[in-house]
C-alpha cells in the first residue's frame, strides 16, 4: 500500500495535485489509481488521498466508479498532439525527426493504436504492427517510435510500466557505391557539365558530406590554405540551419582534385553552391545535377546518398582505419562505420599471414 503526491503542470502553465494510489482490494486484486487530488495544498491533497486509499481498503473499487479515472489515461490519439508540443518541439528535435514522426504516425501508428487508451497498450498489439507486411526495417522504424513515445508517457506517470517491444530480425546490405571506374566516369560526366555540378559529386565523393552538409557550406569554412572543410552546418528541407547529424562539427581534409574545383567556382554568395541570386541551391537542384552527371556516365539515377557511401567504401579498399572513416565521415559510432570494412580484405589478408608466421615457427 502507498500513496504518493506529486505537482502536475500543463503546457497552458495550471498546476494540479495527483494523487498515486497502489493498494491492495479486499477480494484481493491489486489496484492502482492515477487522478486528479482535491485540495489546493500539498497536504490537502495529501489527506484527499488517504481518505481515498482508506475507502479502497474498507469498501473496494464499486462499479462504475473507476470510469471517469480511466478516463485520465488519454488514447494514443489524445496523446499524440501532446507528445510532440511537449517533447519533439519542446526538446528542438531535428525537423527531420519531426517530419518522421508525422509520418509514422499518421500511415502507421494512429491508425492501428489511435482509439486505446496508452495504458491498453500491450504485447498484443505489437504484434499487430509486426503482422502488418511491411519491410523489416520500415517495420522497426514504427516501433522504435512507438516505444520512444510510450517511454515519454511513463516518465510523465501517464502509464505505469512499458510494455516489451522487441524488433524483426533485418538482413544488413551492404550499401551501394561506385567502384573506381564508375566514380571516374560521373567526374567527367560532372565536368562536362560546369564546375557546379563537378564541385557537388567531389563535395560527396573526395569529403563525404551529406546533402544537408553540402548545402549549408559556407565558403568561410573552406579553409584552403589549411586544406581542409570544417564542416559545421547542415541546412534542412525547411532551410533552417543546425549543426550536422549527431550535433558534432568535424574537419575534413581537402583533396586536390577537391581543392582544383573549388577554385574554378565563381563566388556568388557566401554559400558554396548556390544560384545566381547567391541564395543556397535548393535539394531539388543538386538531384537535377546528379542526374544529369548520372545520365552522361551511363549509371541509373541514384540519391545524393550514393556519393557518401562512395566516399566510404573507398577509404577502406584503401586500407584506412574503421576509426579514421568514422571521424571522417561523422558517425556516431563504430557499427555504421563497420558496414564498410567488407571492402578492406587486406586486414583479414593480414591476420591469416600471422597465423601462417606462427605455424612457420612451431
Amino acid at each position: 500500500m502507498a500513496v504518493q503526491i506529486r505537482q502536475r503542470k500543463f503546457a497552458s502553465g495550471v498546476t494540479h495535485w495527483q494523487a498515486d494510489i497502489r493498494v491492495r482490494l479486499p477480494d484481493g486484486r491489486y489496484h492502482r489509481e492515477r487522478c486528479k487530488a482535491h485540495g489546493s495544498s500539498r497536504s490537502q491533497a495529501l489527506k484527499w488521498a488517504r481518505e481515498r486509499e482508506a475507502h479502497l481498503l474498507r469498501f473496494g473499487r464499486q462499479r462504475g466508479e473507476g470510469a471517469s479515472r480511466e478516463r485520465d489515461v488519454p488514447t494514443f490519439a489524445e496523446f499524440v498532439p501532446r507528445f510532440l508540443r511537449e517533447h519533439v518541439e519542446a526538446n528542438r528535435l531535428a525537423p527531420a525527426t519531426r517530419r518522421h514522426y508525422d509520418v509514422v504516425l499518421r500511415t502507421h501508428l494512429l491508425p492501428v493504436l489511435g482509439a486505446l487508451r496508452l495504458d491498453e497498450i500491450d504485447a498484443r498489439h505489437v504484434q499487430a504492427l509486426k503482422r502488418r507486411g511491411l519491410k523489416a526495417s520500415t517495420t522497426n522504424q514504427v516501433l522504435a517510435k512507438l516505444r520512444a513515445m510510450l517511454r515519454v508517457a511513463a516518465r510523465w506517470s501517464l502509464i505505469e510500466r512499458v510494455p516489451e517491444i522487441t524488433e524483426l530480425r533485418e538482413d544488413r546490405r551492404q550499401p551501394g557505391f561506385y567502384d573506381f571506374d564508375a566514380y571516374d566516369r560521373l567526374i567527367q560526366a560532372a565536368r562536362a557539365l560546369g564546375p557546379e555540378a563537378l564541385t557537388l559529386v567531389r563535395l560527396g565523393g573526395d569529403a563525404g558530406l551529406r546533402r544537408g552538409e553540402i548545402r549549408g557550406l559556407r565558403w568561410a569554412n573552406v579553409h584552403l590554405d589549411r586544406g581542409q572543410l570544417y564542416v559545421c552546418e547542415n541546412r534542412t528541407a525547411g532551410g533552417g540551419v543546425r549543426l550536422p547529424k549527431g550535433s558534432k562539427a568535424r574537419w575534413v581534409p581537402i583533396t586536390g582534385p577537391l581543392r582544383a574545383a573549388l577554385n574554378a567556382l565563381e563566388r556568388r554568395g557566401e554559400w558554396v553552391l548556390c544560384g545566381s541570386d547567391g541564395r543556397w541551391s535548393s535539394e531539388r537542384s543538386l538531384d537535377s545535377q546528379l542526374s544529369r552527371a548520372q545520365l552522361g556516365a551511363g549509371l541509373p539515377r541514384k540519391g545524393l546518398h550514393i556519393l557518401r557511401h562512395t566516399f566510404c567504401s573507398h577509404l577502406a579498399m584503401r586500407g584506412a582505419h574503421p576509426v579514421v572513416i568514422q571521424r571522417l565521415a561523422g558517425h556516431a559510432n563504430t557499427q555504421t562505420t563497420e558496414v564498410y570494412m567488407h571492402l578492406a580484405p587486406s586486414t583479414l589478408t593480414e591476420a591469416i599471414e600471422k597465423l601462417r608466421r606462427g605455424d612457420a615457427v612451431e
